[in-house]
């Protein structure tokens, strides 16, 4: 890392303590040592070479009381992960959290559940990246399929950090007074417009069907839809394929690699 950050290559900064096994029991001392794991790390890449470029990240967690294993998505892990998103951000520094995680084993209940509990916070709270997209039973296994419901996820999330927009073109109040008491909005420019606005998240997997055009459809879920997705992604080009020079150059770089072992 020392002479990547002579290449001026931009350093990824990873403290990683869990409360009880390698860190501190305390959700407060925990934060502040990884903190000070961080610090240390922005000050010798700083004395190796000056403006290194560097992102504050981190994964801390706790641990499984009665086991031991790391835990991805306790509710104590995300709130870690929010306070130091919070430091990275006093510090200007870019930051990258691990987020949308989960315990789970497979695909399923437990595992939207602890994604969202592991990605809305740290979405308010204003990281710039969050990482675990697809990726199940603690980091340990990728899904496709999970990676396109998280997608999901992720924009669901990122709908409700934008907030309410309050703008003149927001402003309906003389169609309020158009259409008056007893009313209805649907033939309004306005609402044509607005419908049509990045103001509305359209999902792409959720279900907003009635009962009976659901079951019309099949009675589909979010994993059969994601699958159906998979298999057309596969089945297609690349929507943008590296080009062939950089590919043999990339095969190059690992073939060498390979033989200095």
């Amino acid at each position: 890392n020392m002479e990547l950050a002579k290449m001026n290559v931009p350093i990824l900064v990873d403290p990683m303590p869990a409360c009880g096994s390698t860190g501190p029991v305390s959700l407060y001392s925990n934060v502040a040592m990884a903190n000070a794991e961080a610090l240390s790390a922005v000050v010798l890449f700083q004395l190796t070479n000056p403006g290194t470029p560097l992102i504050f990240r981190t994964d801390q967690g706790i641990i499984h009381r009665k086991t031991g294993l790391f835990l991805d998505c306790a509710p104590e892990s995300v709130l870690q992960g929010v306070a130091m998103v919070e430091m990275g951000k006093r510090y200007g520094l870019p930051t990258t959290i691990a987020g949308c995680l989960t315990d789970a084993k497979e695909p399923g209940m437990q595992a939207v559940l602890e994604k969202v509990l592991t990605t809305m916070p740290l979405t308010l709270a204003g990281a710039d990246v969050i990482q675990g997209i697809g990726l199940l039973e603690s980091s340990m296994t990728l899904s496709l399929e999970q990676i396109l419901i998280d997608a999901e996820i992720a924009g669901l999330c990122q709908r409700i950090h934008d907030g309410i927009q309050v703008t003149e073109e927001k402003d309906c109040y003389e169609d309020i007074v158009k259409v008056g008491q007893g009313g209805h909005f649907l033939k309004q420019p306005s609402t044509r417009t607005g419908f049509r606005s990045n103001e509305f998240y359209a999902p792409s997997l959720l279900d907003r069907d009635s009962y009976d055009e659901w079951c019309d459809l099949g009675s589909p879920n979010m994993y059969t839809e994601a699958n159906k997705k998979v298999k057309g992604i596969l089945a297609a080009d690349p929507a943008h394929p590296i080009p062939m020079d950089v590919e043999i150059q990339i095969r190059e770089i690992m073939e060498e690699m390979r033989r200095k072992g």
